[in-house]
C-alpha cells in the first residue's frame, strides 16, 4: 500500500493490536506509553519512528520502526517498511533475537524457547492485523505487477525462508520473471531438496529453525556435488565476515526488487 493511503487512524490501530498482544492483562510488565495523538495522516506520525533505512550503510529502503517489545523480552519492534516492492509499505512485527548463541552456552536452551514465543507471538499480531484489513508482508504477492524476464532461458530458483510471507512473495515475483522456483523453510530441508534437484541458484535466509543459513552454505559449499551452486544469503542482522566464506553474495533485507534481480542476474551468468 502506499504511504500516502494509510491513515494515521490504522498506524495507530496496528500500534494498539501490538501491545494487546505483546502485555497480556496477566502480564508482570507494563506496555510502553506510545503517544501518537495529533496526527491527522501516516506522515503526520512517522517523525515518531525511528527510521532505520536512514541509519543503513549503503541503499536502503525506508524503514520506520518503534521498539515496543513485549512481556518477556525487550527489544520486538513493530516496523512500517517498503519491502521488496517499490512505494509500497506494509507494517511488519521484527523480533529482534537474532543473536548468535552457542548451543553449549548455559542459557542455550532457554534462548531458544524465548526465539519460538517471539516467533508465535509475531504471527499472532500479524494475522490479527490482516484481519482488520492492515497491510502486512502476506500482502506483498498481490502488490506484484509485471515483471521483467531474469533471462532468456528458464533458470531455477530455490527460495529459502521460514517466513511463509517472505517466501511467497519472492516465489511469485520470480515466476513472473520466468524462473522456476521451489521453497524450502530452512536449511535442512534445503539440503534434501537440492540433493534431489540441484538448483541454478539458491537465495538462502540466515535465521531459520532447524538449520540456519550459514550452517546450511558451509554445508553445500564442503560438498563437491553442490560447492558450485550459487549462493544468495539474505540476512536483516550482522553477519560473521567468516561467512564470505560460503556465500556467494549478500541481500541486507529489507531489499527491494531492483537491487534483487541485480545479483540474481549476476550470480545466473
Amino acid at each position: 500500500m502506499n504511504l500516502t493511503e494509510i491513515s494515521a487512524e490504522t498506524v495507530r490501530e496496528s500500534v494498539e493490536i501490538f501491545l494487546q498482544h505483546a502485555y497480556p492483562g496477566s502480564s508482570r510488565w507494563r506496555a510502553p506509553g506510545v503517544d501518537l495523538s495529533g496526527g491527522e495522516t501516516a506522515q503526520d506520525l512517522i517523525h515518531k519512528f525511528e527510521d532505520e533505512g536512514e541509519d543503513a550503510t549503503g541503499p536502503a529502503p525506508p524503514r520506520y520502526v518503534l521498539r515496543l517489545g513485549n512481556d518477556r523480552y525487550p527489544h520486538m519492534k513493530l516496523v512500517l517498511e517498503e519491502n521488496l516492492i517499490a512505494g509500497q509499505f506494509v507494517f511488519e512485527v521484527d523480533t529482534h533475537d537474532d543473536l548468535k548463541i552457542a548451543s553449549d552456552a548455559p542459557d542455550y536452551a532457554r534462548w531458544l524457547k524465548l526465539q519460538d514465543y517471539n516467533r508465535e507471538l509475531k504471527q499472532k499480531i500479524e494475522a490479527t492485523w490482516r484481519g482488520r484489513k492492515i497491510p502486512t508482508l502476506a500482502d506483498l504477492k498481490d502488490m506484484i505487477g509485471t515483471v521483467e524476464p531474469l533471462s532468456t532461458a528458464q533458470r531455477s530458483v530455490l527460495v529459502v525462508d521460514d517466513d511463509p510471507a517472505i517466501r511467497d512473495a519472492i516465489r511469485t515475483l520470480l515466476e513472473r520473471a520466468g524462473t522456476r522456483v521451489r521453497t524450502a523453510v530452512h536449511g535442512r530441508e534445503a539440503l534434501e531438496l537440492v540433493a534431489e534437484e540441484a538448483p541454478d541458484l539458491i537465495l538462502m535466509d540466515f535465521q531459520m529453525p532447524e538449520m540456519d543459513g550459514v550452517t546450511a552454505c558451509e554445508a553445500l559449499k564442503a560438498n563437491p556435488k553442490t560447492q558450485k551452486i550459487p549462493v544468495l544469503l539474505a540476512t536483516a542482522s550482522q553477519v560473521d565476515l567468516r561467512t564470505l566464506t560460503y556465500a556467494d553474495g549478500f541481500l541486507v533485507k529489507p531489499y527491494r526488487q531492483d537491487i534483487l534481480f541485480s545479483l540474481v542476474r549476476k550470480l545466473l551468468s
